[in-house]
Protein backbone atom coordinates (compact mmCIF):
# COMPACT_ATOMS: atom_id res chain seq x y z
CA UNK A 1 0.00 0.00 0.00
CA UNK A 2 1.48 3.62 -1.32
CA UNK A 3 1.97 5.57 1.64
CA UNK A 4 2.92 9.60 0.45
CA UNK A 5 1.79 12.57 1.30
CA UNK A 6 3.40 14.85 -1.75
CA UNK A 7 0.58 17.05 -3.84
CA UNK A 8 -1.48 19.61 -2.28
CA UNK A 9 -4.15 17.20 -2.14
CA UNK A 10 -2.61 14.90 -0.08
CA UNK A 11 -1.90 17.52 2.60
CA UNK A 12 -4.97 18.69 2.53
CA UNK A 13 -6.63 15.11 2.95
CA UNK A 14 -3.92 14.49 5.99
CA UNK A 15 -5.15 17.32 7.61
CA UNK A 16 -8.73 16.47 7.89
CA UNK A 17 -7.83 13.35 9.32
CA UNK A 18 -5.63 14.45 12.34
CA UNK A 19 -8.37 17.14 13.30
CA UNK A 20 -10.49 14.55 13.58
CA UNK A 21 -8.19 11.90 15.43
CA UNK A 22 -7.63 14.94 17.50
CA UNK A 23 -10.81 15.75 18.56
CA UNK A 24 -11.35 12.31 19.63
CA UNK A 25 -7.87 11.78 21.47
CA UNK A 26 -8.83 15.05 23.56
CA UNK A 27 -12.18 14.14 24.70
CA UNK A 28 -11.68 10.47 24.77
CA UNK A 29 -11.46 9.23 28.84
CA UNK A 30 -7.36 8.49 30.21
CA UNK A 31 -6.02 9.86 26.86
CA UNK A 32 -7.92 13.35 27.29
CA UNK A 33 -7.24 13.71 30.93
CA UNK A 34 -5.65 16.87 32.22
CA UNK A 35 -2.77 15.54 33.48
CA UNK A 36 -1.19 14.27 30.50
CA UNK A 37 0.37 17.06 28.59
CA UNK A 38 -1.03 18.15 25.29
CA UNK A 39 2.58 17.51 23.59
CA UNK A 40 1.45 14.20 24.32
CA UNK A 41 -1.65 13.79 22.47
CA UNK A 42 -1.06 15.70 19.72
CA UNK A 43 1.93 13.14 19.03
CA UNK A 44 -0.33 10.43 19.58
CA UNK A 45 -2.92 11.74 17.31
CA UNK A 46 -0.64 12.55 14.86
CA UNK A 47 1.22 9.21 15.09
CA UNK A 48 -2.74 7.36 14.82
CA UNK A 49 -3.53 9.88 12.15
CA UNK A 50 -0.06 8.40 9.95
CA UNK A 51 -1.66 4.90 10.75
CA UNK A 52 -5.19 6.17 9.33
CA UNK A 53 -4.04 7.78 5.77
CA UNK A 54 -3.48 5.05 3.76
CA UNK A 55 -6.39 3.20 4.48
CA UNK A 56 -8.97 5.83 4.69
CA UNK A 57 -10.89 6.94 1.34
CA UNK A 58 -10.01 10.67 0.44
CA UNK A 59 -12.16 13.46 0.82
CA UNK A 60 -13.87 13.77 -1.95
CA UNK A 61 -14.18 17.25 -1.89
CA UNK A 62 -12.11 20.27 0.44
CA UNK A 63 -13.80 23.76 1.31
CA UNK A 64 -12.34 26.69 -0.44
CA UNK A 65 -12.77 29.21 1.53
CA UNK A 66 -11.78 30.05 5.49
CA UNK A 67 -15.29 29.97 6.29
CA UNK A 68 -16.21 26.47 5.13
CA UNK A 69 -12.55 25.48 6.77
CA UNK A 70 -14.28 27.21 9.96
CA UNK A 71 -17.80 25.00 9.39
CA UNK A 72 -15.51 21.87 8.58
CA UNK A 73 -13.65 22.15 11.48
CA UNK A 74 -16.33 22.46 13.82
CA UNK A 75 -18.11 19.77 12.56
CA UNK A 76 -14.93 17.60 13.06
CA UNK A 77 -14.62 18.34 16.54
CA UNK A 78 -18.53 17.71 16.99
CA UNK A 79 -18.08 14.31 15.15
CA UNK A 80 -15.18 13.92 17.82
CA UNK A 81 -17.60 15.00 20.39
CA UNK A 82 -20.17 12.70 19.67
CA UNK A 83 -18.04 9.59 19.46
CA UNK A 84 -16.22 10.34 22.97
CA UNK A 85 -19.69 11.23 25.10
CA UNK A 86 -20.72 7.62 24.82
CA UNK A 87 -17.12 6.37 25.97
CA UNK A 88 -17.00 8.64 28.55
CA UNK A 89 -20.56 8.06 29.97
CA UNK A 90 -19.79 4.50 30.95
CA UNK A 91 -16.80 4.96 31.78
CA UNK A 92 -18.55 7.83 34.25
CA UNK A 93 -21.23 4.96 35.30
CA UNK A 94 -17.88 2.89 37.03
CA UNK A 95 -17.26 6.25 38.19
CA UNK A 96 -21.03 6.76 39.66
CA UNK A 97 -20.77 3.20 40.93
CA UNK A 98 -17.75 3.81 43.43
CA UNK A 99 -19.24 7.06 44.23
CA UNK A 100 -22.78 5.01 45.76
CA UNK A 101 -19.72 2.63 46.94
CA UNK A 102 -18.14 5.23 48.85
CA UNK A 103 -21.41 7.37 50.33
CA UNK A 104 -22.72 4.54 51.88
CA UNK A 105 -19.35 3.48 53.38
CA UNK A 106 -18.55 7.19 54.72
CA UNK A 107 -15.88 7.47 52.16
CA UNK A 108 -16.92 10.86 51.05
CA UNK A 109 -16.31 12.55 53.88
CA UNK A 110 -12.33 11.99 52.77
CA UNK A 111 -12.64 12.65 49.25
CA UNK A 112 -9.49 13.33 46.80
CA UNK A 113 -8.96 15.05 43.84
CA UNK A 114 -9.05 13.28 40.32
CA UNK A 115 -6.18 14.33 38.50
CA UNK A 116 -8.19 13.69 35.55
CA UNK A 117 -11.08 15.84 35.49
CA UNK A 118 -9.65 18.32 38.59
CA UNK A 119 -12.68 17.39 40.55
CA UNK A 120 -13.20 15.90 43.91
CA UNK A 121 -13.12 11.60 44.04
CA UNK A 122 -13.50 9.35 46.61
CA UNK A 123 -11.09 6.63 46.33
CA UNK A 124 -13.28 3.90 45.59
CA UNK A 125 -14.54 5.43 42.40
CA UNK A 126 -10.72 6.27 41.40
CA UNK A 127 -10.17 2.91 42.44
CA UNK A 128 -12.84 1.47 40.04
CA UNK A 129 -12.01 3.59 37.18
CA UNK A 130 -8.51 3.14 36.87
CA UNK A 131 -9.30 -0.98 37.09
CA UNK A 132 -11.48 -0.56 34.22
CA UNK A 133 -8.65 1.27 32.34
CA UNK A 134 -6.76 -1.44 33.43
CA UNK A 135 -9.26 -3.99 31.85
CA UNK A 136 -9.84 -1.76 28.52
CA UNK A 137 -6.52 -2.00 27.74
CA UNK A 138 -5.78 -6.04 28.29
CA UNK A 139 -8.92 -6.39 25.97
CA UNK A 140 -7.22 -4.39 23.24
CA UNK A 141 -10.12 -1.42 23.70
CA UNK A 142 -7.80 0.88 22.15
CA UNK A 143 -8.23 -1.45 19.04
CA UNK A 144 -11.69 -0.61 19.00
CA UNK A 145 -11.21 3.31 18.42
CA UNK A 146 -8.92 2.95 15.78
CA UNK A 147 -11.39 0.90 13.92
CA UNK A 148 -14.12 3.20 14.72
CA UNK A 149 -12.23 5.61 13.95
CA UNK A 150 -11.60 4.09 10.45
CA UNK A 151 -14.89 3.39 9.79
CA UNK A 152 -16.84 7.08 10.44
CA UNK A 153 -14.30 8.40 7.47
CA UNK A 154 -15.80 5.35 4.95
CA UNK A 155 -19.75 6.23 7.14
CA UNK A 156 -18.70 10.45 7.37
CA UNK A 157 -16.37 12.08 4.78
CA UNK A 158 -14.76 15.02 6.69
CA UNK A 159 -16.62 18.38 6.62
CA UNK A 160 -19.86 16.30 6.37
CA UNK A 161 -21.34 15.49 9.60
CA UNK A 162 -24.83 16.74 10.85
CA UNK A 163 -25.91 16.19 13.88
CA UNK A 164 -29.22 14.23 13.72
CA UNK A 165 -32.13 12.64 15.96
CA UNK A 166 -31.02 9.48 15.70
CA UNK A 167 -27.49 10.05 16.87
CA UNK A 168 -29.15 12.24 19.95
CA UNK A 169 -31.65 9.73 20.79
CA UNK A 170 -28.83 7.30 21.15
CA UNK A 171 -26.85 9.15 23.08
CA UNK A 172 -29.41 9.78 25.66
CA UNK A 173 -30.20 6.16 25.90
CA UNK A 174 -26.59 5.83 26.53
CA UNK A 175 -27.13 8.18 29.24
CA UNK A 176 -29.64 6.37 30.82
CA UNK A 177 -28.00 3.32 30.90
CA UNK A 178 -24.88 4.88 32.96
CA UNK A 179 -27.24 5.23 36.04
CA UNK A 180 -28.27 1.54 35.33
CA UNK A 181 -24.80 0.36 35.13
CA UNK A 182 -23.73 2.24 38.24
CA UNK A 183 -26.83 0.95 40.10
CA UNK A 184 -26.00 -2.77 39.15
CA UNK A 185 -22.35 -2.38 40.02
CA UNK A 186 -22.71 -1.00 43.81
CA UNK A 187 -26.36 -2.34 44.66
CA UNK A 188 -24.82 -5.45 46.54
CA UNK A 189 -22.78 -2.85 48.87
CA UNK A 190 -25.13 -0.31 48.86
CA UNK A 191 -28.22 -2.85 50.21
CA UNK A 192 -25.63 -4.63 52.86
CA UNK A 193 -24.96 -1.24 54.14
CA UNK A 194 -28.57 0.08 54.25
CA UNK A 195 -29.35 -3.22 56.28
CA UNK A 196 -26.36 -2.52 58.53
CA UNK A 197 -27.82 1.19 59.23
CA UNK A 198 -31.12 -0.47 59.77
CA UNK A 199 -30.01 -2.76 62.01
CA UNK A 200 -27.63 0.48 63.68
CA UNK A 201 -31.09 2.48 63.66
CA UNK A 202 -32.81 -0.37 65.74
CA UNK A 203 -30.04 -0.68 68.40
CA UNK A 204 -30.53 2.97 68.65
CA UNK A 205 -33.94 2.52 69.51
CA UNK A 206 -33.68 0.00 71.84
CA UNK A 207 -30.29 1.13 73.36
CA UNK A 208 -30.03 4.20 73.71
CA UNK A 209 -26.76 4.17 75.88
CA UNK A 210 -25.10 2.61 73.15
CA UNK A 211 -23.30 5.33 70.76
CA UNK A 212 -24.52 4.14 67.51
CA UNK A 213 -22.10 7.29 65.42
CA UNK A 214 -19.19 5.77 67.29
CA UNK A 215 -19.65 2.56 66.13
CA UNK A 216 -21.62 3.05 62.43
CA UNK A 217 -18.56 4.84 61.01
CA UNK A 218 -15.98 1.96 61.45
CA UNK A 219 -18.40 -1.06 60.70
CA UNK A 220 -19.86 0.58 57.92
CA UNK A 221 -15.68 0.77 56.86
CA UNK A 222 -15.00 -2.36 57.76
CA UNK A 223 -18.25 -4.38 56.20
CA UNK A 224 -18.39 -2.25 53.24
CA UNK A 225 -14.23 -3.18 51.99
CA UNK A 226 -15.30 -6.86 53.04
CA UNK A 227 -17.95 -6.36 50.29
CA UNK A 228 -15.98 -4.24 48.00
CA UNK A 229 -13.28 -7.21 48.19
CA UNK A 230 -15.66 -10.02 47.29
CA UNK A 231 -17.49 -7.56 44.62
CA UNK A 232 -14.10 -6.99 42.90
CA UNK A 233 -13.50 -10.68 42.32
CA UNK A 234 -16.76 -11.13 40.12
CA UNK A 235 -17.11 -7.68 38.62
CA UNK A 236 -13.99 -8.11 35.91
CA UNK A 237 -16.51 -10.36 33.42
CA UNK A 238 -18.87 -7.50 33.87
CA UNK A 239 -16.14 -5.10 32.96
CA UNK A 240 -15.14 -6.79 30.26
CA UNK A 241 -18.33 -7.22 28.53
CA UNK A 242 -18.75 -3.24 29.38
CA UNK A 243 -15.48 -2.10 27.57
CA UNK A 244 -16.91 -4.41 24.43
CA UNK A 245 -19.80 -2.46 24.65
CA UNK A 246 -18.09 0.80 24.54
CA UNK A 247 -16.73 -0.67 20.85
CA UNK A 248 -20.57 -1.48 19.81
CA UNK A 249 -21.75 1.66 20.61
CA UNK A 250 -19.18 3.39 19.21
CA UNK A 251 -20.00 1.38 15.85
CA UNK A 252 -24.04 1.96 16.56
CA UNK A 253 -23.68 5.36 16.43
CA UNK A 254 -21.51 5.99 13.09
CA UNK A 255 -24.34 3.94 11.87
CA UNK A 256 -26.35 6.08 12.68
CA UNK A 257 -24.38 9.17 11.03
Amino acid sequence: MAFSIETIQQVQGFFWIFIRVAALFFLLPFFGARNIPALWKAGLSLVTALVLFPVVPPPPAFPRTVLEVIMGMASEVLLGFVLAIGVKMLFAAVELAGQFMGFQMGFNMASAMDPETGGQSTVISQFLYLFTILIFFSVNGHHMFIRALAASFYKVPPDSFRLNAPVVGALVRVSGDMFVIAIKMAAPIMVALFLSNLCLGIVARTVPQVNVLMIGFPLNIFLGMILFSLVILNLSPFLVDLVKKMGVVMMGVIQLM
